[in-house]
């Protein structure tokens, strides 16, 4: 369960209204707790009342208890009594010093007295440098207020910085609520399992998305994105990469066909995974679709993608090529992370069900790496043609190791691409 305590901005750009609108984009339910009233537009704050702990309990005692708790704007001693009330959710908390029109919200010596009761903290460049704060393993750090970088926004945690570019709204202006989404988004992806640096990169993907569909006014219209867009996305980034499959296509697709499959966040069974319908052949040693990308029909693939997730659930993505011993040295010199499954090992009651095959070898690659590898490959078996597995985040990136497994052969062929 996924709590947010937050202030309450009317305009909906921020606070409260922005928090669960951004959560809902990854089909997250959440539970909110309004901790401050605004009065405030997409252009200025010009009030604000904080809400009484007393008050703010009596909510939060008949809720369930959360997992994931999500803290916007209150004030700093509210970390502590959330922290006090659930002491086993994680607290992530976006502080906010002032808004951008210079309406101060919160004390520095305050803010600093309650840091230790948050799990992480999320702040822009300016705030760090009031309170004197640098990226760590508690604290991130988003740059959407440097002015030095005018084509991207970074955000830096512990010695890493990740870059998106930078989508200005109506009359080039800065946006009213990214705070509060690129918060939201982190504390989403955390509560669906991602590692802390894989969640800050696709929160700042998918605000990224979110911007190029805002640009008409000041504030974040997280609205305009949901679970539909996602499945577009899915398709479209499945549609890009089919001039890539064409180009190296002789060189991967197996007997049996070759499909790639890429999984939603939310999704459970097959037909929630896009994927392309029917497998890709070659006729006359090129590749030939039978269908464009769709969540139709069945996969093995899509049956490996929903597995993989349930291990690392930012490994949404998988295809199937051709085994070549070749192959998998070339993925060895590129430092890709092998499993070499051996398919005689597999218990009978796993063999002869349909699809327990594939959720039996990802575990035990699992059990080896403690995540899913880059490259889960076997030398075949009675009836089973050898095969080469290639797991990652998106196709994009499948593709890049797909390339990296037979460089030696397309390397002409993809410098043109």
């Amino acid at each position: 369960m996924l709590l947010v305590v937050s202030g309450f901005d009317p305009s909906a750009g921020a606070g409260i209204l922005q928090d669960v609108k951004s959560l809902s984009l990854l089909g997250i339910t959440a539970m909110g707790v309004v901790s401050a009233h605004t009065v405030q537009n997409s252009n200025k704050v010009f009030s604000l009342i904080f809400r009484k702990w007393e008050e703010i309990d009596r909510e939060l005692t008949v809720l369930p208890e959360p997992d994931f708790i999500k803290i916007g704007l209150a004030s700093p001693e509210i970390v502590k009594l959330v922290r006090e009330k659930f002491k086993n959710a994680k607290i992530i908390w976006n502080i906010i010093l002032s808004s951008s029109s210079g309406y101060y919200f919160e004390s520095e010596q305050s803010i600093l007295d309650n840091l230790k009761f948050a799990d992480y903290v999320v702040l822009n460049n300016d705030e760090a440098k009031r309170l004197n704060l640098s990226p760590s393993e508690k604290c991130i750090v988003t740059c959407g207020h440097d002015a030095n970088n005018k084509d991207v926004i970074r955000v830096l945690y512990k010695h890493d910085i990740y870059e998106i570019k930078r989508v200005y709204g109506q009359m080039s202006s800065s946006f009213h609520g990214t705070g509060c989404a690129f918060s939201s988004l982190l504390t989403g992806f955390l509560s669906l399992g991602y590692p802390v640096t894989h969640a800050i990169q696709s929160a700042m993907e998918v605000l990224e998305k979110v911007l190029e569909l805002s640009t008409e006014v000041q504030q974040v219209q997280t609205e305009k994105l949901a679970r539909n867009w996602m499945k577009s996305d899915a398709i479209d980034s499945l549609e890009k990469i089919i001039p890539e499959i064409e180009a190296i296509g002789e060189y991967t697709i197996p007997e049996v066909g070759q499909n790639i499959s890429y999984a939603m966040p939310w999704s459970t069974n097959e037909f929630e995974v896009a994927k392309f319908p029917g497998r890709i052949r070659k006729m006359n040693g090129r590749p030939v679709f039978v269908y464009g990308p769709s969540f139709k029909d069945r996969s093995h693939t899509a049956r490996m993608a929903l597995s993989a997730k349930n291990f690392s659930p930012y490994i949404r993505c998988v295809t199937n090529i051709k085994f070549e011993e070749e192959y998998i040295e070339n993925a060895r010199k590129s430092g890709l992370k092998i499993y070499k499954y051996d398919r005689g090992s597999e218990p009978n009651e796993v063999r002869i069900h349909d699809g327990q095959s594939m959720q039996w070898m990802i575990s035990k690659a699992v059990e080896e790496f403690g995540e899913i590898p880059d490259i889960i490959y076997d030398n075949g078996w009675i009836g089973k043609e050898a095969m080469i597995r290639v797991f990652g985040r998106n196709p994009d990136e499948v593709m890049k190791k797909v390339k990296k497994v037979i460089d030696s052969q397309i390397c002409d062929t993809t410098k043109k691409m």
